[in-house]
């Protein structure tokens, strides 16, 4: 592990061309850096023309130089920006000069400091933000997850998870199990002083109001992975019931090729959109039937990596034909085929989508698949849509959000969250919920209520790094990009 006490550089713009690139620095000391680098008094976050030259007085760039004094900088250390020309090579240069500049720093002052100046790893400026008190972890993790945002809703929520939105929400939710821990602790220490009726009513408020608050963050927390994780929705069913057509129409866009030929689609087709500010990793997949002895290899191989994306979703979106709501061979199969599905996806939801239910208008009322129609017609878990004139749509969209997970959001607003939050969250609950069973009927044990708030008050200070392993910490930086 690197020692966190060496003053580090690294390139912060991404790679390739660019009107501007920066050079960003952090160190516990580095005024005699600056001094040497800008040869004028130091003037605090004003920024500072400067021509940098080499060793054989050759210019390098006319930059800007920026010094952001410990601790008011990103860091908490002192921390220097050059900012110029958006070269490769011209960034590789300046980062040569200062290596060369504090070298010689060194050997004129004996700052052994400077002397062990190198490159950045990967979210080493954000980690050493995370160590030095300036943000938490959930912060830090919401940086990574701004510069990721593959949405405008996404990225508005990470927004509000930098500011520090989602940490006062964990830290509310940590005075309220501090709270009723401090209250069944006292009385352990002094137990003379027995608890009655009322007081065991109190304590059980308490509780009752920190699960309430719980079960908002773990909503939110739940819209939040959404968010940072999207879904990935596969598009299945029988061949020509309109799955190409229903992707199209998602996309807004021709992606699949549509025709009445049977078996059109020979291999998955992968888009990205977002549906109300969610992204959403959408597959259209080969109709899946039973080639019979007859067996086409190039089909057969679109089937087979249909059953693969299935296995991988996050949601299944079955297509069904309402067309064929008197064909028993049509229906037979579709039985079939979503007992299939069902084996193979797993744990993934699946919602049973109904196209062409446009044609349902033209037959008798009492068609026995029309009379199933109108009494499902109001599962969770099936929407009746026509992609012909494009009815039921937005009843559509809305469940496959819904069936996803996502939730309406609620005054507090989205924060963007990840997996481990959740699993988190949920266990604090479930601490929370024991805790409360064991202070009521007889047998009330304080000992067990006070260890379990404790472990969930110790599980949930995970989130913004109170109690979190080093191990996580060098998981969750690493995947940062070097220079933040």
């Amino acid at each position: 592990m690197h020692d966190r006490l060496d003053p580090i550089i690294a390139v912060s713009t991404a790679p390739g061309r660019g009107a501007v690139g920066v050079v960003r620095l952090s160190g516990k000391d580095l005024r005699a850096f600056a001094w040497a680098l800008l040869r004028k008094p130091l003037r605090p976050r004003q920024a500072e023309f400067l021509k940098i030259r080499d060793e054989e007085g050759d210019l390098i760039d006319e930059v800007l130089f920026l010094y952001f004094e410990s601790p008011k900088s990103y860091t908490g250390e002192d921390v220097i920006e050059i900012q110029g020309h958006g070269g490769a090579m011209v960034l590789e240069r300046i980062v040569k000069h200062c290596f060369d500049l504090a070298k010689r720093i060194d050997q004129e002052t004996n700052n052994e400091l400077l002397n062990h100046l190198r490159l950045a790893r990967p979210g080493e400026f954000s980690e050493r933000a995370f160590l030095n008190g300036k943000i938490d972890l959930f912060q830090a993790e919401a940086i990574i997850d701004l510069i990721d945002a593959s949405t405008e809703l996404a990225a508005k929520s990470a927004s509000r998870s930098m500011s520090g939105a989602f940490s006062q929400e964990i830290n509310h939710l940590l005075e309220e199990i501090t709270k009723a821990r401090i209250f069944i602790e006292a009385h352990i220490d002094f137990p003379e002083e027995e608890l009655d009726d009322l007081d065991f009513r109190r304590v059980d408020e308490t509780l009752a109001t920190a699960l309430e608050t719980t079960n908002k963050v773990l909503k939110q927390t739940k819209n939040g992975v959404l968010l940072k994780e999207g879904i990935k929705a596969v598009i299945a069913g029988q061949p020509n019931v309109g799955k190409s057509s229903l992707m199209n129409l998602l996309c807004e866009q021709e992606v699949s090729i549509v025709t009445d030929i049977a078996g059109t689609t020979r291999d998955f087709i992968e888009k990205n959109l977002q549906v109300n500010g969610v992204a959403i990793n959408l597959i259209d997949t080969a109709g899946i039937h039973d080639l019979g002895e007859e067996m086409n290899p190039v089909e057969q191989i679109g089937i087979d990596r249909a059953w693969s994306q299935i296995k991988q979703a996050d949601l299944i979106l079955l297509v069904h034909d309402a067309s064929q709501r008197d064909t028993p061979e049509y229906l037979k199969k579709d039985e079939q085929l979503m007992q299939e599905v069902e084996h193979f996806a797993k744990d993934a939801p699946i919602l049973h989508i109904w196209n062409k239910n446009d044609l349902l208008s033209e037959t008798s009322n009492e068609s026995p698949f029309q009379r199933e129609t109108q009494r499902n017609s109001t599962r969770d878990d099936q929407v009746f849509i026509s992609i012909k004139n494009h009815s039921g749509v937005d009843d559509m969209k809305a469940k496959i959000l819904a069936m996803a997970g996502w939730s309406e959001p609620d005054e507090g607003g989205l924060y963007i969250a990840r997996t481990r939050h959740v699993q988190v969250i949920e266990d604090v609950r479930s601490h929370l919920s024991t805790s409360q069973m064991l202070t009521r009927g007889e047998h009330r044990n304080l000992e067990l209520v006070a260890e379990e708030l404790r472990l969930g008050q110790n599980r949930l200070s995970e989130i913004t790094g109170e109690f979190t392993a080093d191990d996580l910490l060098g998981e969750i930086f690493s995947k940062f990009c070097i220079g933040k």
